[in-house]
């Protein structure tokens, strides 16, 4: 991301220049990912152990495609929504290196989700990689 010199408001380092509002964390763009995909994510990162905010984002970042926008804000309102949802419960924990910290953990409606992700994920992957194939026929002439 840069900030433009014109003004505070920040965007990604995509070609087609999004809004920091309107790309964020997730989007609808082909450069990030879809807001539902993203809840997937999360709930993978929490069943792997419970984590704080900033260790979900150093997650994303770590996961995702090179120039993918981690905006905060939207994951810590994602975390709020999934949160009410009863996907995950949420305590505070002491810090040495600042104030406490609010750490997430799956409940077993948020490991039935994972579940029920993971299993439709199965069969996406199949449809993306036939659509890949006939692609690529497609680019190199052939029909």
């Amino acid at each position: 991301m840069y900030k433009n010199e014109k003004s505070d408001e920040k965007f990604c380092m995509h070609p087609h220049g999004h809004s920091r509002g309107s790309h964020a964390l997730v989007s609808d763009c082909a450069d990030g990912i879809p807001r539902r995909l993203a809840r997937a994510f999360i709930l993978l990162f929490l069943a792997e152990g419970p984590s704080h905010g900033y260790e979900i984002a150093r997650s994303f970042r770590e996961s995702m495609p090179k120039g993918f926008c981690a905006d905060p804000s939207v994951l810590y309102r994602m975390l709020k929504s999934m949160e009410e949802e009863g996907l995950m419960t949420s305590s505070l924990e002491e810090s040495t290196s600042g104030p406490p910290r609010k750490v997430y953990s799956l409940t077993d409606d948020g490991y039935e989700a994972l579940d029920m992700w993971a299993s439709g994920l199965d069969g996406l992957s199949e449809l993306l990689a036939d659509f890949q194939k006939r692609y690529g026929r497609l680019r190199k002439g052939g029909k």
